[in-house]
């Protein structure tokens, strides 16, 4: 039987006679701003210099190998996304410049003419490389389940040809004047040197707690050693072993090279900056300066009257203050139990990080910042959200899933839902009649809300291109990155209805090889005043967008 819509008719009458009362308010214009200036890097990584005044950088999460100017200090992109996903960088013989893609498990080269290829590949966890005097190539391979050295044909015409595996993690080398190679075991703690020809292996100096690369000053007779743990540039005397700390530097360092005339150039991830030492009298001075690395995640207390920002930089967790961009803390990886965080929410008691750099999910201690859990998951994990219960629900990017993690130990997991594709942003809606939560699908383009209770899924918004950031506005609208598009836009979750708040936003690096779909997730948040806070990471950069009209509704 078919049924009169009087519902549909009551409703039309109602606006007709009284539209002042029932017609929703415009929604407010915003005014962009500039938080926190932006980095030519996301985390610079391996050095080298290409004797014609420039100094090479490498640029893992930023798919970049870059080219700094020393006597300008200006930085050009040499290789860009997604082919120069690079841990470590060095030049070859012919001035070809080969690099190590430690998630694409590829290494790369461009030759002079500007030509790139791939010379090998399926090496993952592929990390530092170094020339010997004979032109042969050698690598290593460190983490993702593999530690190993091994000869790689500089043409890629042969295949690899693997020389030692399981000896601590052999991070970056340099051959010395003996035609061995030395370079730090960074799970021992030692300086080894190996005989590429033999496999040998042997320590010639020990009491390091985390030392990251190695590389020979100019007459080739003393070792300069990077310690990322306690932030030190010590210097080792061969044959003895003997050891001399000639600079100390922020913690993160995380590779150096050695310039003829004896400058030292010291890369930093944490702080996404590379220095320059005297070895003769400890001074340092700044090449390429930054204020944030990777700003992927974001949080905010909807109380905190002057919204300060939780920023997942990657390599640290910072807080930065929303209205004057101040950093004021920050936790640094490496020197910290804290693993390299891509995601941030937070809970009345805790901070929740979670990251798929190294498939962790951790909580910590609002006030005083101790990590509290580290709970692994390698399923490509995304968002993390304490519900009020204190369990943990995640989004598992590879799987599709949601996924609740007990809030005892041992954590026990269930599923709530799945089938998602891509589920990468997560905000609750706990205080709702039926509490749920929204989920961005980067994959299939929606704006999904799953109900706790059971994990059934109702679709928001469709029709969206690469949705990730996700958060609530004060007047209860949902603030998303389309990252696809690169604008932010506001979704009504009663109608689906969205609106374009800001575009031809600098976000969206491509996705890589090795990481989940929503790659460096760009974070959202939205303060009590109805400021929203967007992350970039092309730019390293932190921006607001303030309110110019309607403010903040109720």
């Amino acid at each position: 039987m078919h049924r009169f819509p009087y519902k549909t008719l009551l409703a039309g009458l109602l606006m007709a006679s009284t539209p002042a009362l029932s017609a929703p308010p415009p929604p407010p214009a915003y005014r962009q701003e500039v938080v926190v200036a932006g980095s030519p890097f996301q985390g610079v990584h391996g050095l080298a210099l290409d004797g014609k005044g420039h100094l090479l950088a490498s640029n893992l999460l930023g798919q970049s190998v870059h080219s700094i100017d020393l006597s300008t200090g200006a930085v050009s992109t040499l290789v860009g996304p997604p082919l120069g996903g690079a841990d470590d960088v060095a030049i070859g013989p012919d001035g070809s410049v080969y690099w190590t893609g430690f998630f694409s498990g590829r290494l790369m080269r461009r030759t002079p003419d500007g030509k790139t290829r791939v010379i090998a590949k399926e090496l993952p966890g592929l990390n530092s490389l170094a020339f010997r005097r004979d032109g042969r190539l050698y690598v290593t391979q460190l983490g993702r389940g593999e530690d190993a050295l091994s000869e790689v044909d500089p043409s890629g015409k042969k295949p690899p040809r693997r020389i030692l595996s399981g000896h601590g993690f052999l991070n970056g080398f340099e051959f010395g004047p003996d035609d061995k190679l030395y370079g730090p075991l960074l799970m021992k703690g030692q300086i080894a040197r190996v005989d590429v020809d033999t496999g040998t292996l042997e320590a010639v100096a020990q009491g390091f707690a985390m030392p990251v690369a190695a590389n020979f000053d100019s007459r080739r007779e003393n070792l300069y050693v990077v310690d990322s743990a306690l932030g030190q540039l010590v210097r080792v005397r061969l044959p003895t072993g003997d050891k001399e700390v000639v600079a100390k530097l922020p913690t993160g360092l995380d590779n150096l090279t050695v310039g003829p005339d004896d400058q030292v150039y010291v890369s930093n991830m944490v702080d996404n900056d590379i220095r320059v030492v005297n070895p003769a009298d400890g001074s340092i001075r700044p090449v390429v300066e930054a204020r944030l690395t990777v700003p992927s995640g974001l949080a905010v207390a909807p109380d905190d009257p002057d919204e300060n920002l939780y920023v997942a930089d990657v390599y640290a967790l910072r807080r930065v203050g929303g209205r004057d961009g101040k950093i004021t803390q920050t936790t640094r990886v490496l020197s910290s139990r804290m693993t390299f965080p891509m995601h941030v929410s937070l809970a009345a008691k805790h901070v929740v990080l979670s990251s798929a750099y190294l498939g962790a999910v951790q909580v910590l201690d609002r006030t005083s910042g101790e990590v509290l859990r580290t709970i692994p998951n390698t399923n490509g994990v995304q968002g993390a959200l304490e519900l009020p219960d204190g369990t943990l629900l995640l989004a598992e990017a590879t799987t599709g899933k949601l996924v609740r993690v007990d809030a005892a130990e041992p954590a026990g997991t269930t599923v709530l839902t799945e089938g998602l594709e891509g589920p990468v942003g997560l905000v609750a809606d706990t205080e709702a009649e039926e509490p749920g939560v929204y989920v961005t699908e980067v994959r299939s383009g929606r704006v999904t809300r799953v109900r706790l209770s059971d994990g059934a899924r109702r679709t928001v918004a469709k029709g969206l291109k690469a949705p990730e950031g996700i958060a609530r506005h004060p007047d209860g609208g949902l603030i998303v990155a389309e990252v696809g598009r690169k604008r932010l836009v506001r979704i009504d979750p009663a109608t689906g209805r969205s609106t374009v708040i800001a575009s031809g936003l600098r976000i969206g690096l491509p996705e890589s090889e090795g990481l989940p779909p929503g790659y460096i997730p760009t974070g959202v948040a939205v303060g009590g005043s109805g400021t929203i806070y967007l992350s970039s990471d092309v730019e390293s950069a932190l921006y607001r967008f303030v309110p110019t009209s309607g403010g903040a509704r109720p």
